[in-house]
């Protein structure tokens, strides 16, 4: 009898159109090996069946008779066929689900969901929450000095109508536009978006205007008094180095939320 050669490749490979469950039950007790693309079954009587994986859409498989190689487990794994194990009485007790990996860019999944005929106003949603999540940083961080007064005029000014008091220096933005244009680079993102309309989704300008309002609600009036390019360009810098996962915070949420609505 030949033994079935263990699957060494890593290349994925997919259960193709027409592929169908796998019953691997009875009370003959039976091992499933593999070879690089098939499952290999051997029961007592040295009988052999192969199954190429791509006819394979799921495996239903006795917990007490049918013996499974590591091998043979990774090979389902790798394309993508989850297994479940039934006892004698026919119950569940147990299932394998391969990991699902992530194969649309966030680049695409932004673009398709803009592309949606709510795509913006979704994007809309998402911008208001993150400005009210820059709010309630700011809050949490100032809680000792912060009026209630206060807080409310700075909600209803940045989180609606978004508008912020500016204590840095307006030639600063293009410093922050400029940081936000490379982390949006690094991570394959166009600066401007475009969904089923002509006109684009600014993305660089909103994530800029989300960082900027930080920036100036957390300097406060203490920007007011640096008055040199010089001491303006070090309060960005600091803030920028000590405060880089803001911006990760924000461009996660995003992707996190676009990947969302490619499966609802």
């Amino acid at each position: 009898m030949s033994v079935a050669k263990p699957a060494l490749s890593t290349r994925a490979i997919k259960p193709g159109a027409g592929a169908r469950a796998l019953y691997l039950g009875s009370r003959e007790r039976k091992r499933v090996t593999c070879t690089d693309e098939a499952l290999v079954v051997t029961n007592q009587r040295a009988q052999t069946m192969r199954y190429p994986v791509a006819r394979v859409a799921r495996v239903v498989s006795s917990a007490d008779v049918v013996d499974w190689s590591g091998a043979a487990l990774a090979l389902c794994m790798r394309a993508g066929i989850g297994i479940t194990w039934l006892d004698a009485k026919g119950e569940a007790v147990g299932t394998l689900y391969p990991q699902q990996r992530q194969t649309t860019s966030f680049a695409t999944a932004l673009e398709l969901m803009l592309e949606r005929a709510d795509g913006p106003e979704r994007y809309q949603n998402w911008l208001r929450a993150r400005r009210m999540d820059v709010l309630m940083r700011w809050g949490r961080e100032h809680a000792d000095t912060i009026t209630p007064q206060q807080w409310e005029s700075t909600k209803r000014e940045w989180v609606y109508a978004r508008r912020f008091t500016c204590h840095l220096g307006a030639g600063l933005r293009a410093l922050c536009l400029a940081y936000v244009g490379a982390q949006l680079a690094g991570c394959g993102v166009a600066p401007v978006l475009w969904g089923l309309t002509t006109l684009g989704t600014s993305l660089d300008e909103d994530l800029c205007q989300l960082l900027w309002a930080e920036m100036n609600l957390t300097s406060g009036t203490l920007a007011d008094k640096a008055e040199a390019d010089a001491a303006i360009t070090t309060l960005f810098e600091r803030w920028s180095s000590v405060n880089a996962s803001a911006l990760t915070l924000h461009l996660a949420s995003l992707h996190r939320m676009a990947m969302k609505e490619m499966h609802t």
